[in-house]
């Protein structure tokens, strides 16, 4: 009763044993789960659990003995399991043909020898002799697959797996044989006391080796960690951009060697755009400082950081005192987990940049050589083709008149025979010069046509305003004086012009008009030269006589010495000529309006120039001559917002222009800041 009582108490203490290997392994597998090894353990422990378990049951009558079996084999099948642990936490992978056929063999011997013999002994030795081979099978595994670092702990626990499996077997399979003399129930006893002392010192021995593995794998991982930094932090320093990893809150946290090296050559302290300082604040303060650019940088970060872009770049200019720099700056997000951060680079794009500014001033260089002519500087045939182009399309859908003069030096093949192709080309720069002046208004276009032929062009121009246009440029080549001692028309150089208006019809093309405008140059060379034809009456001095049509005409004696004055005036004159010969033409209100505003338009011009002259130069009468401006201006507007007749208002315009304009304001007032032009006697 004693024995059974003593054997009992063993069975109870070894499966609580067992249950604590269990609780033991299972801690350890969670707290590291994807370590191999533990999880084996754990499931070894639970099968000897279910074993003890069931082997309380093993005098229930109608079980036949499976418990005893059930017991056995977990026993045996724990212990195998427990082998491939120790085998995948050494890194090595189990045989599974060998596995399987020890433990075929171990089920067949215990169920041989309880349900077919019967016989106690017999079955105590296979399962002692198989489970004895399990232990050293995992003592050879610790001794033969340890690493340096766990070499002494496994060495230890493969010496308590020998020793267990040594000690086992002989107490089952000595006395059988008759060397050793032990009472029943002392061999169960043993054997349970044996299990309870290996089994707990195995278990804890593998979790004891499991922490110098998992210390010397965190060495490697922190060693491969600051290698992979180290490495990192070189190829960013080997980098000739700046880069800097920012946080979600703005904070530097890593920069690279060119980062600081930029703030150092910008007079910053490294430090002060380093780590820990606020990036997206120093951007905050910059924008204030000195430009938008910082300011714009700064809300491309904040929406890469709150995930409202994949990614964020823009150019921005940042000269220094002794260079011009151009940066690119890019924001992209930092990959992988955790808290959200963006990697932030700034390149020196400044010879990309320089290269683009100076491809961009070459392109404009070579348009304006494309559109310019190579010796009189005016815009060449090609440029005037394109503006003709388009401004007929703008007239055809605006219906306004558009005005060509085409002009040629008289007699210039005898200029050039007779003194040369140097002074010829000198009399074509003149000429040309002389065209160019002459045209007032920004929208007149003055090209070289060819050779020696020049032309015009005058947007929402009447034929009457183109006429006196190109009766000035003939009068100013003229009085030029170039001699011209082999022309029929001139003792100087002269020009025959044509004048062509016309008005755009859809469907028509402008190359009609040089066709039309050219027939009117050949046709004042047919009647003369030197002289001006076009589609309609010529403004000059006896057809002016015969309509009874008052002319003003420029001398010497109004020049005050002023070149921008003195040309403005002879503008003036000019334009004053065409709208007294558009008055006597019957024209519409509309027309005349269209003509007072325009020559209003141009005195308007001339008033601020010669304004903003006598300021520089310092004329005393400059407030009472800028109140007489006003004066002239106000009242020629009220001039022009009263057309209600035209007959009337014909009449009130020739008194405001011969008089008020030319007799009290140009020729009386004007004179008065003559002397600050004249050189001292």
């Amino acid at each position: 009763m004693t024995g059974t009582l003593d054997i009992g108490t063993l069975a109870i203490c070894l499966g609580l044993v067992t249950l604590l290997q269990f609780i033991a392994f299972f801690i350890q597998h969670r707290i590291d789960p994807a370590r191999p090894g533990p999880g084996c353990w754990t499931v070894a422990s639970a099968l000897g659990c279910a074993g003890f378990a069931v082997n309380f049951l093993r005098d229930v009558p109608s079980l036949y003995g499976a418990p005893i079996v059930v017991y056995n084999l977990s026993l045996i099948g724990g212990q195998l399991i427990i082998y491939i642990g120790i085998l995948r936490f050494l890194g090595r992978a189990e045989k599974r043909g060998p596995l399987l056929a020890l433990a075929a063999l171990a089920a067949a011997a215990s169920l041989t020898f309880t349900y077919i013999l019967d016989d106690l002994i017999a079955r105590r030795v296979c399962g002692s002799v198989i489970y004895t081979l399990i232990c050293f099978a995992s003592s050879r595994a610790l001794l033969k697959y340890n690493t340096p670092d766990i070499a002494v702990g496994a060495r230890s626990v493969a010496a308590l797996f020998a020793a267990n499996g040594l000690a086992l077997v002989a107490l089952l399979t000595l006395p059988p044989l008759g060397l050793v003399q032990l009472p029943p129930p002392l061999p169960s006893a043993l054997t349970f006391l044996l299990l309870l002392v290996a089994g707990p010192l195995s278990s804890i021995g593998l979790i004891v080796l499991g922490n110098p593995k998992l210390a010397a794998e965190n060495r490697i991982a922190t060693e491969g960690i600051r290698t992979a930094k180290l490495f990192l932090q070189s190829v960013l320093d080997g980098l000739t951009a700046h880069i800097a990893l920012i946080d979600a809150n703005g904070d530097i946290v890593l920069v690279n060697k060119a980062w600081r090296n930029f703030a150092r050559d910008n007079g910053l302290a490294p430090e002060r755009v380093s780590e820990g300082t606020n990036y997206l604040c120093a951007c905050d303060n910059a924008a204030s400082d000195t430009t938008t650019a910082a300011d714009s940088f700064a809300d491309g970060i904040r929406e890469v950081l709150d995930g409202k872009r994949q990614q964020f770049s823009m150019e921005y200019p940042c000269h220094a005192p002794h260079e011009r720099r151009w940066f690119v700056g890019r924001v992209t997000p930092f990959p992988g987990g955790g808290p959200r951060r963006v990697v932030v680079a700034h390149e020196n794009i400044t010879e990309r940049k320089l290269m683009e500014l100076a491809l961009a001033e070459s392109n404009k260089k070579l348009e304006a050589l494309s559109a310019t002519d190579g010796l009189t500087g005016i815009a060449n045939r090609r440029r005037f083709d394109e503006i003709v182009a388009s401004e007929y399309a703008r007239h055809t859908r605006s219906g306004l008149p558009l005005s060509l003069i085409m002009l040629d030096i008289d007699s210039f093949k005898n200029y050039n025979d007779a003194y040369g192709h140097v002074s010829g080309d000198d009399c074509l720069i003149q000429v040309a010069g002389t065209i160019a002046r002459t045209l007032q208004r920004q929208t007149d276009l003055a090209a070289r046509y060819g050779g020696e032929e020049f032309i015009c062009l005058l947007p929402e121009t009447e034929l009457a305003g183109a006429v006196t246009v190109a009766e000035g440029i003939r009068q100013s080549v003229q009085r030029l004086a170039i001699p011209h001692a082999h022309s029929a028309a001139a003792p100087v150089v002269t020009v025959s012009v044509g004048v062509l208006t016309a008005k755009c019809l859809p469907g028509t093309v402008s190359g009609d008009l040089y066709k039309q405008v050219d027939a009117l140059l050949y046709k004042a060379k047919a009647n003369g030269r030197n002289r001006v034809e076009s589609d309609g009456p010529a403004p000059d001095s006896e057809a002016a006589a015969g309509q009874g049509v008052i002319r003003i005409f420029w001398d010497a004696a109004f020049a005050c010495g002023n070149e921008t004055i003195d040309r403005q005036h002879q503008s003036l004159i000019a334009q004053a000529n065409a709208l007294l010969l558009l008055t006597t033409q019957n024209p519409s209100c509309a027309a005349l309006n269209d003509a007072i505003d325009t020559a209003f338009l141009h005195v308007a011009e001339h008033f601020r120039d010669e304004e903003r002259i006598l300021r520089e130069i310092g004329f005393p009468g400059l407030a009472e001559h800028a109140a007489e401006h006003d004066r002239l201006l106000q009242k020629g507007l009220a001039l022009a917002n009263a057309c209600t007749g035209t007959a009337l208002i014909s009449g009130d315009i020739i008194r405001y222009i011969v008089h008020d304009l030319v007799m009290e304001h140009m020729l009386s007032g004007d004179i008065q800041y003559h002397f600050c032009f004249k050189a001292p006697a």
